[in-house]
């Protein structure tokens, strides 16, 4: 990953933007969500990588996928959900950005649902 790139992309946009905000205000949000769209894309290349590499290591441990399935897409919800809630708060708008924070801790509470059923199931079957 190109770290360098995507923070000398950030720190020129940040500087676009504070420019932008002191003569076009009204174009300063539609620039900031441009901008943080086209960082996310650069991240998502490397991601794929992460994952790839997750998913092989798991197969080489014998760990089931599903459960490697559901570490992956927790993370990946709580990263949107932050660069959601950023992107909110950037517009002024805290109250959606709650929201959306909420909603992500909901969307992860049902992911981990089968996982927590699969362990009360070995605990039962233990007890028994």
């Amino acid at each position: 990953m190109d770290f360098y790139k995507i923070a000398l992309l950030a720190l020129l946009s940040a500087v676009g933007i504070v420019i932008v905000r002191q003569l076009k205000p009204e174009f300063a949000v539609p620039l900031t969500i441009g901008a943080a769209v086209v960082l996310l894309l650069m991240i998502c290349d490397a991601l794929y990588d992460v994952v790839y590499t997750l998913y092989n290591l798991a197969d080489r441990a014998r760990v089931d996928s599903e459960a490697i399935g559901c570490v992956i897409k927790v993370v990946g919800i709580g990263y949107l959900a932050e660069f959601s809630n950023n992107l909110c708060l950037d517009a002024n708008c805290k109250s959606v950005g709650d929201k959306v924070l909420l909603a992500a801790k909901v969307a992860i509470l049902f992911c981990a649902l089968p996982i927590v059923e699969k362990l009360f199931e070995a605990i039962i079957g233990l007890a028994l």
